[in-house]
């Protein structure tokens, strides 16, 4: 029992000993700390450097995107903006039409130089037909944003009665082997007629038009592409509709090849703008022979008031109008009418549509134009007292 006393008090005796030795004196200094090695000194400030760097780089990115986002919202309420004043036809005419030849320009010009790549496809095998639809699609594309960034041009479409009393619709009427017969009143029959007609039907459909136009700097080019078919008039004089027989031989050809395998074909039977649209010019003969030798489904798109937006003595469309479109079926009976009888009934037909349309409009037009005068004429509350 003494020895294990003794053992406890040495060792109580050594632990005492520790904790003075432990205890810093209040009278002494701390000790320095060691100084760190000068490469991990440089690697500590390099390490700091890249983080402020890479923290400053990150904030100019921020910035940018930020920059970027309230560009792109003030550009989109900006264009909203311009897009209702069109809309509601605030904008002045002059600068519609400026806006007008800019858009065309921006959608048209990129379209001319994608279907001169498109058209090389042919010289890697791939049939003519199929490089003239992939044409097609983009010029489509191209005249309806025309359309769609003028809203200042609005376009009213309304079906005709069937023979069996049913209302037409785009539905009814065949992707194939069809005749499109249309009034030429200004350039933006063409856009309409594009506008309107779904892409099932235009894939389909090629048009005639007159070979000079072929010429004109951008669009001539593109209608050579998608395999429209030119007429070769003898003369651009007015009322002068004598072809060259032997070229136009060859492009009658080409028509009825085209009709054959299942195409459309689309036409102005006038021949040229109609300077004085209220009365339709004599039909022309020449393209009603196709239409009876393949015994086609015809039908007819009568317009009405888009020689408002684009006259025929101005190269620059865009102004204002409401343009009203008929659609209907036009039966023929191939076994008993004459293809020079047709054009006949068929010019008298679409004339009687036209003044429809007309009287319709014009109706509209004056209860509009009274309602005016009657808001103007009633006093306010201010006069009243």
């Amino acid at each position: 029992m003494c020895i294990t006393h003794q053992h406890q008090a040495v060792d109580g005796a050594a632990r005492a000993v520790d904790r003075r030795h432990s205890t810093p004196s209040p009278h002494l200094p701390l000790p320095l700390p060691l100084p760190l090695p000068a490469q991990t000194t440089q690697h500590i400030f390099s390490h700091v450097i890249e983080s402020d760097a890479a923290a400053e780089v990150q904030s100019d990115r921020g910035r940018r995107r930020k920059m970027v986002s309230n560009s792109v919202l003030v550009v989109s309420i900006a264009c909203a903006i311009w897009y209702v004043l069109l809309r509601q036809r605030l904008v002045p005419v002059k600068l519609m039409r400026a806006w007008f030849l800019m858009v065309n320009i921006l959608t048209i010009l990129p379209v001319s130089a994608l279907t001169k790549l498109v058209v090389q496809l042919g010289r890697l095998g791939v049939p003519t037909y199929c490089v003239q639809r992939l044409c097609i699609i983009p010029l489509v594309v191209a005249f309806r944003m025309v359309w769609w960034l003028n809203p200042q041009i609005r376009v009213h479409l309304c079906f005709e009665l069937d023979g069996s009393g049913q209302r037409l619709s785009w539905e009814g009427i065949s992707q194939h082997h069809s005749a499109y017969v249309g009034n030429h009143a200004s350039f933006w029959d063409v856009y309409a007629f594009i506008g309107l007609t779904p892409f099932r039907q235009l894939l389909n459909t090629r048009t005639m038009m007159k070979s000079s136009l072929r010429k004109i700097p951008i669009f001539g080019g593109v209608f050579d592409r998608v395999g429209h078919f030119p007429v070769y008039f003898k003369s651009d004089a007015d009322g002068n509709f004598e072809v060259d027989k032997e070229k136009q031989a060859q492009v009658q050809e080409g028509i009825d090849a085209h009709i054959a395998s299942g195409g459309n074909l689309a036409f102005f039977p006038e021949g040229a703008i109609n300077k004085n649209p209220r009365v339709l010019q004599t039909f022309r003969y020449g393209t009603f022979h196709t239409i009876f030798k393949h015994r086609m489904e015809t039908y007819y798109m009568v317009h009405a008031g888009a020689e408002k937006t684009w006259p025929w003595w101005t190269m620059i469309g865009g102004m204002p109008t409401d343009m009203h479109v008929r659609v209907g079926r036009f039966p023929i009976d191939y076994d008993h009418e004459d293809s020079k009888d047709v054009p006949r009934r068929m010019q008298q037909h679409m004339q009687k549509v036209y003044n429809e349309i007309l009287a319709e409009t014009d109706a509209k037009d004056a209860i509009s134009a009274e309602a005016t005068a009657s808001c103007a004429a009633t006093p306010t509350l201010g006069k009243q007292s």
